[in-house]
Formats: C-alpha cells, sequence, structure tokens
C-alpha cells in the first residue's frame, strides 16, 4: 500500500491507536506522485481522462508522458484522445511528475476492435455508481441497415452478464478499486462492436471506521430516534445514509441534496429498547473518469445523551482533503 494511504489510514484511527513512534523529523518528507487514468473506446478511438494525484501539500503534478503502445510518438498533455491504427490489445502507460522531479507511473490493457463497415453496430454505454452498487445502459448506435441482435457485459471482477440494459452490478467488498467494464453488442449480420470502460468503485463508509468519541452508538435507555441533516458540502452526487442494524432503513436517498434540518424520524418514532446498538452505513456517489483519492470514510462523535454528530468525506477533492464535511449529520435520541 502505498506511503500516503497508509499515513492516511494512520490519521482516521488516531483516537483508537498512536501512529508512528519516536524520534524527530527534519520536515515533511516528499512523495512520488500517484499515476492514475481512465479510459473509454468506440472501435479503434479512445479518450483517455488523467485522473493522477499529488497528496504533497507543498507540491503540484507539472507534466505528463503518454504511451500508447503502439509505436506512436508520447504524448504530454494532461487528457488525450488517441486513435489506434489497427485492431489488437495495447499497453498503455502513464507517467504523473510533480515539481520536484519525482514519477509516478501506471500501465493498463486496452483492447480496441475495427469497425466493420459498411452498416455496422457501434458501441459505447453509460456507468453510474453509488459505493459497490453500478448500473450500467447500453447506448450503443447503428448505422442504417444494422439492426440489434445481442449485447454482452463483462464487469472487470470476473463476472459476465447476457442481454440486460440496463444491467446492473454489485462488487465484493474491496478496498477503493478501478475496474475495466466492457460491453459487445452484435448486429442482425453478425458484425461486432466493443466499448471498454473504466470504473472507480469504493466501499461503503460505516460507524465502525469511527475515529474519536464513542464508536458504538449505544442507547442507554429505552428511546426514540431522529437523524437530521445538519449540512452538506459533497463533491460527488448520491451519498446515500442507512441505518443498517438493528433494523434497516434509507434515511436520505441523496444526502448531498436532501432537505438539511428536517429530524427524521427512525423506524416510524417506534422507542428502541434500552441497551440498542445502532449501525449507520454512507454509501459513496461514485462517477465514471472521476478521481477518487483515498476511500471514503466516517467519523462520530458525542454521546446518547447530547447526541451523535456523524462527518462524512466521500473520497474526492484537492490538497485540503479530507475535511469531513461533505455531510454532517445529527442522530438524537429521545428517551
Amino acid at each position: 500500500m502505498r506511503t500516503w494511504f497508509r499515513a492516511f489510514s494512520c490519521l482516521l484511527v488516531v483516537a483508537l491507536s498512536a501512529c508512528g513512534g519516536g524520534g524527530s523529523s527534519s520536515g515533511p518528507v516528499n512523495t512520488p506522485p500517484t499515476a492514475n487514468f481512465a479510459f473509454s473506446c468506440t472501435d479503434l478511438a479512445c479518450t483517455f481522462t488523467n485522473l493522477s494525484t499529488n497528496q504533497d501539500t507543498a507540491d503540484t503534478l507539472i507534466g505528463y508522458i503518454w504511451d500508447f503502445g503502439d509505436a506512436t510518438p508520447t504524448v504530454t498533455t494532461q487528457n488525450v484522445v488517441h486513435a489506434y491504427a489497427a485492431a489488437s490489445a495495447y499497453t498503455v502507460t502513464l507517467i504523473a511528475i510533480d515539481s520536484r522531479g519525482l514519477r509516478g507511473t501506471v500501465t493498463r490493457q486496452v483492447s480496441v476492435t475495427t469497425p466493420p463497415v459498411p452498416a455496422a453496430p457501434h458501441a459505447s454505454f453509460t456507468a453510474s455508481c453509488v459505493s459497490l452498487d453500478c448500473t450500467f445502459t447500453d447506448t450503443s448506435t447503428y448505422d442504417a441497415g444494422s439492426v440489434f441482435q445481442s449485447r454482452s457485459w463483462n464487469f472487470g471482477d470476473g463476472t459476465t452478464l447476457p442481454a440486460a440494459s440496463p444491467a446492473s452490478h454489485s462488487y465484493a467488498l474491496a478496498p477503493l478499486s478501478t475496474y475495466t467494464v466492457t460491453l459487445t453488442v452484435t448486429d442482425a449480420n453478425g458484425k461486432t462492436s466493443t466499448s471498454p470502460q473504466t470504473i472507480v468503485v469504493a466501499p461503503p463508509a460505516t460507524s465502525l471506521g469511527c475515529t474519536t468519541g464513542n464508536c458504538i452508538l449505544s442507547l442507554t435507555q429505552a428511546s426514540q430516534v431522529t437523524m437530521t441533516l445538519v449540512s452538506h458540502s459533497c463533491s460527488a452526487a448520491g451519498n446515500k445514509v442507512i441505518v443498517t442494524a438493528p433494523i434497516v432503513q434509507t434515511v436520505f436517498a441523496n444526502g448531498c441534496s436532501d432537505t438539511i434540518g428536517v429530524a427524521v424520524p427512525i423506524n416510524g418514532g417506534a422507542l428502541f429498547a434500552a441497551g440498542t446498538a445502532l449501525q449507520v452505513s454512507v454509501l459513496a456517489g461514485t462517477l465514471p473518469s472521476t478521481p477518487l483519492i483515498f476511500t471514503p470514510a466516517l467519523r462520530i462523535t458525542g454521546d446518547f445523551a447530547q447526541g451523535w454528530t456523524l462527518t462524512f468525506d466521500d473520497g474526492y477533492g484537492g490538497p485540503t482533503e479530507p475535511d469531513f464535511n461533505d455531510l454532517v449529520i445529527l442522530l438524537k435520541a429521545t428517551p
């Protein structure tokens, strides 16, 4: 795991255990940038979107080098559209360079296909994810004389699915991950077209990851419970807040746009018994070609008497992140 991520993980658990050790430091150590990119292809043409990040607050990214794996000259723009000359699988490499000369490198396989002519399908699709749950919609087009016959999906995790559109898929619980999803469409003449696209998925942030205060939301007396959205300042759209125990209730379907200041009763306002332990989960909305730079996280402070304040960061942003202000929620128990 990269150094910056270990440091970030250490920050998240500072109230649970001490991080690091003794000794002195002469100042912050500059770390290499994290190179990352997304791509989307239709036939031989691909769009490459740079998602590289730099964790050093006093440093910036100043350069990029793209190698498309087809013996064409390298390109140094941040984002680029590249057309391949022939159908094949190519190894694409991106190098990100920071202002101190350190480099980060990422390599991915990109497969492109030659558009059949005349009268051909042209595969394309859209993707939308909330945490690990994604929906893929076929937006392929067909030339005059080309008629849809079939489609198949490859979700990049060893799972395939024929026919459906929209197609829904849930990824296994894992750290922040990038997958290459591929749609293949075939027309009535047997001609095919394939479109690969990268997506980013992230596990839900739960109250088990809290860093300060009472991590167990335990009701010391029989109580009614409400949850209020105090504020939101989201980078993503679709952040969803769910009570997962002892009942399951979606409290805010989209905390980034739901109404602020309204107390929502949990379990219809019915009393929870004394000793009940509440569990809360927040699902981060994600979109393709968007740089999630760390795993979404939830912090909890407070206690039964004063209420618990939940602060959520969805994993997007720049050098000032994480600031834990994307969602601020008050959970209050009333005996």
